[in-house]
C-alpha cells in the first residue's frame, strides 16, 4: 500500500519528537539511556549497573554499606548495614521511568530482580506494580502465591505504558519517604510535609493544622505550569553555569598563556639588560687590558734599556779597574756613582707608578637583593577563587575606584587656515607632546606649555603616531591610512627628522610600538568586512598578521599593556574593544550600552584598560579581562577622539577634534 505524503511528515514528526524526548531519558551518572533505572527516595533515577557501581565505591568495608546518599543531592537514602551486593535491590524500579522509555520506542530488556538478587540472570517479562520489581514467568508465580503479596497487581512489561494508571495505583513513588510501606494519607501545613499514619502518630499528632489527603485528582494545572516554569529555570541555569564553566577554562588557559608570555617578557628584558651589561664588559674590559698592555710594553722596553746601560757600565768598570789609574777609577766611580742614583731615581718612580690593575662589577644593590632570593622563591603561581561564579552583566563592577579630573584644556593654534581634526596626541620622553592634525596633514612637536615647537607637513592625512624607542634621538612612527604607509621620524627637542617610509598591504589607522625593532598596526581589510593587525619589522617585514570581524570599513586604535602580552583594539563603526593575547587569541570583545562610538584605547600603569566613547561623549575603564568597572569622565563637552597615558600612566590627554587638548589626572576616592 503506498504511504501518503501526510503519513511520511506525521512519521518524521513522530520520529524526531521520539528523538527528542530520549535525549532527555538518560542516566545522571552516566549519561546515557537508562537501563534498568532504579529510583532513591528522593525521586532521582539510576540506571542499576551505576547504582551498584557507586554502591561499590562507597562501601564503608569490603561487603557491605552503612550509609548511602544520593549522588546528585546527597539526600540519605539508606542508613544501617547491608551487603554492598544487595542493597541495590532494596531500591524499586522507575516504572513511570520505563513507560516513557517504553513510548519513545527505547528498547527495554529487564532482568528478573528476584533471580538477580540470587546472581542468576533470567529475563523478566513482568512487572509488579506495588514492589516496582522485574519478575520472570516463574517467579511471578511465586510472588502472586503469597498471600501477604495477594493483592498487588503484577503486568506484562509490554502492556505497562497502556495501563499506566493501574500500574501508579500501588507505586511506591506515592508512599512515605520514611516508611516505604505505608501510603501518604495526611499533609501537616505547619511542618509542610506529607505524612503517612505512622508519622502523624509518632511525630504530628500535636501539630494544629493537619489536611487529610483524599484520592481524587485536584485541578493542579497552574501549580504544574508553575513547576514546569521553575525547572526550566533551574535548567537555564545549569546551562548557564555549564556555559560559564568553559568560559573559566578558557580564562585559565589564556591566563596561563598570558603568564608565560609576561615570564618571557621579563626574561628576555632581564637577558637583554644583561647582554649589554655582559657586551659593555667585554669592550670596556679588553680597552683596559689593551691600555694597560701598551703601558706595560712601553715600560718594560725602558726597563731592558736601563738593564742594558747598566750591564755596559759594568763590563766598562770592570776594564778599568784593570788598566785604568787610580786617579782615573776614582772620577769613573763618581760618574757611575751618580749614573746608579739616577736610575735608583728612574726605579723608584716606575715602581711607584706601577700599581696592580683589577677590574670590578658594581652590580646595582636591588640587582644583588634579587640574586640573594632563593630559585623556589623569586615567584610563586597562586589561584584565587571568588566566592560566587563571575557572571558578565550589563552593570559595574568596581575593581579599583578613581575619578579623573579635568587639570587643563589647551587650544592648538594650527599653521593652516582649515578646521583642524585633531586625531592622536601623546606624551614624548622628555615631556613635550607630539600632536596629529588629520584635516591639515601635519604632525606639531609641542613645548610643556604647548606651544609649537616645530612641524612637518605631509602630503596624505597622518592619523596616528607612537614613539618607538627612546633615546638621545626619539624614533617616531606615524601611520597614513591612505596611502597605505608608515613613517618614520628623528624626534629631538626642537626637531622632526624624516628617515623614511613603510609600506603597508591595508589601510593602517591605528599604530604602537612593540619594541624597538617592531610595530603594531590596524585597520580595515579593503576587501571585505573585517579587520586586521599585524607586527612589522622598521624594514617591512610583516612577522604576523591577524583578521577578526567586525562592521564596516572605518578606523581603530591600538594599545598595548605594560608588559606586551595584551593588545587592545577599538573600532569606531562596531561599538567596540577587541582583546587579543599576541599569539593570535582573541581574549574578549567588550560591547556596552554606554559605549558608542568606541574611539582611543590606552592602559594605565595597573593594566587598567580606557575607551573613549565619542558618541557617548565618555570614557569608561575597564579591568584587563574586560570587565567595566566604572565610566570615569561623563558627558564630554568636546568631541574627543584619542586618549594617551604618560609613562607613569596616571596622567593622560585627550585630543579634542576642533578645540585642542585636554589633560586629566588619575584620582583613587579612598585617598
Amino acid at each position: 500500500m503506498a504511504t501518503s505524503s501526510e503519513d511520511l511528515i506525521a512519521s518524521d514528526e513522530i520520529q524526531e519528537s521520539e528523538t527528542t524526548l530520549s535525549e532527555d531519558l538518560n542516566c545522571p551518572l552516566c549519561m546515557k539511556i537508562f537501563r534498568s533505572p532504579r529510583r532513591l527516595p528522593c525521586l532521582h533515577s539510576f540506571c542499576h549497573d551505576c547504582l551498584q557501581s557507586h554502591i561499590y565505591k562507597i562501601a564503608s568495608v569490603k561487603d557491605s554499606v552503612k550509609k548511602l546518599c544520593c549522588p546528585l543531592c546527597g539526600y540519605v537514602a539508606f542508613t544501617g548495614e547491608f551487603s554492598r551486593d544487595k542493597l541495590v535491590h532494596l531500591f524499586p524500579l522507575n516504572t513511570l521511568m520505563l513507560s516513557v522509555l517504553m513510548k519513545s520506542r527505547v528498547k527495554v530488556d529487564l532482568v528478573c530482580n528476584a533471580c538477580q538478587a540470587q546472581d542468576v540472570v533470567t529475563c523478566a517479562e513482568n512487572l509488579c506494580t506495588a514492589c516496582e520489581e522485574a519478575l520472570c514467568v516463574q517467579c511471578s508465580k511465586v510472588h502472586g502465591m503469597s498471600r501477604l503479596l495477594t493483592n498487588h497487581t503484577i503486568l506484562k512489561i509490554e502492556d505497562l505504558p497502556s495501563k499506566q494508571q493501574t500500574a501508579l495505583q500501588n507505586n511506591l513513588m506515592f508512599s512515605c519517604m520514611e516508611h516505604w510501606s505505608l501510603p501518604v494519607e495526611y499533609y501537616c501545613k505547619d511542618h509542610g510535609t506529607q505524612l503517612c499514619a505512622k508519622c502523624f502518630v509518632d511525630d504530628h499528632a500535636s501539630c494544629m493544622e493537619i489536611i487529610k489527603l483524599v484520592n481524587k485528582t485536584p485541578d493542579l494545572s497552574e501549580a504544574l505550569d508553575q513547576m514546569k516554569e521553575q525547572m526550566k529555570k533551574l535548567e537555564d541555569q545549569l546551562i548557564q553555569f555549564a556555559a560559564i564553566n568553559v568560559l573559566n577554562l578558557s580564562k585559565l588557559e589564556s591566563d596561563v598563556n598570558d603568564l608565560t608570555t609576561e615570564i618571557r617578557t621579563v626574561k628576555k628584558v632581564i637577558n637583554d639588560a644583561l647582554d649589554d651589561l655582559e657586551r659593555r664588559v667585554i669592550e670596556e674590559g679588553n680597552k683596559f687590558v689593551n691600555d694597560e698592555k701598551k703601558r706595560m710594553e712601553e715600560t718594560n722596553q725602558r726597563c731592558q734599556s736601563h738593564e742594558t746601560a747598566i750591564r755596559n757600565t759594568n763590563v766598562v768598570l770592570e776594564s778599568a779597574s784593570t788598566y785604568a789609574t787610580q786617579n782615573q777609577m776614582l772620577l769613573l766611580m763618581k760618574k757611575i756613582t751618580k749614573q746608579c742614583f739616577m736610575s735608583k731615581q728612574h726605579n723608584d718612580n716606575w715602581f711607584s707608578k706601577n700599581k696592580f690593575v683589577t677590574l670590578q662589577l658594581e652590580m646595582n644593590p636591588q640587582l644583588n637583593s634579587v640574586i640573594d632570593i632563593p630559585r623556589g622563591e623569586i615567584g610563586t603561581l597562586k589561584m584565587k577563587k571568588n566566592g560566587d561564579i563571575p557572571v558578565v552583566v550589563d552593570g559595574f563592577k568596581p575593581l579599583k575606584e578613581c575619578r579623573a579630573e579635568l587639570v587643563n584644556v589647551k587650544d592648538i593654534k594650527g599653521l593652516k587656515y582649515r578646521t583642524p581634526w585633531y586625531s592622536k596626541v601623546i606624551f614624548t620622553s622628555n615631556n613635550q607632546l607630539l600632536l596629529v592634525d588629520y584635516e591639515n596633514k601635519m604632525l606639531y612637536l609641542l613645548e610643556s606649555l604647548c606651544n609649537i615647537v616645530c612641524s612637518h607637513t605631509f602630503l596624505d592625512q597622518p592619523f596616528d603616531v607612537c614613539i618607538v624607542n627612546e633615546n638621545a634621538e626619539d624614533v617616531v612612527a606615524v601611520s597614513l591610512p591612505y596611502t597605505k604607509s608608515v613613517h618614520l621620524f628623528s624626534l629631538t627637542d626642537s626637531s622632526i627628522t624624516y628617515l623614511k617610509r613603510i609600506q603597508i598591504k591595508y589601510r593602517c589607522y591605528g599604530i604602537s610600538a612593540y619594541s624597538h625593532e617592531e610595530l603594531i598596526v590596524s585597520g580595515p581589510c579593503d576587501d571585505r568586512m573585517a579587520y586586521y593587525w599585524s607586527i612589522i619589522t622598521l624594514d617591512g617585514k610583516e612577522k604576523s598578521y591577524h583578521e577578526f570581524d567586525g562592521a564596516g570599513r572605518y578606523h581603530t586604535y591600538v594599545a598595548l599593556n605594560a608588559f606586551k602580552s595584551r593588545l587592545y583594539i577599538s573600532v569606531y563603526e562596531d561599538d567596540s574593544l577587541h582583546c587579543f593575547g599576541l599569539n593570535g587569541k582573541k581574549h574578549f570583545t567588550f560591547r556596552h550600552r554606554y559605549l558608542k562610538g568606541s574611539e582611543g584605547v590606552s592602559v594605565d600603569r595597573d593594566d587598567n584598560v580606557y575607551v573613549v566613547g565619542y558618541r557617548s561623549d565618555n570614557i569608561l575603564q575597564l579591568s584587563p579581562g574586560g570587565l567595566l568597572i566604572q565610566i570615569i569622565v561623563n558627558e564630554i563637552e568636546m568631541d574627543s577622539m584619542a586618549i594617551s597615558f604618560d609613562k607613569n600612566g596616571d596622567k593622560f590627554v585627550l585630543s579634542y577634534i576642533r578645540a585642542g587638548i585636554g589633560f586629566y589626572r588619575l584620582v583613587l576616592k579612598n585617598r
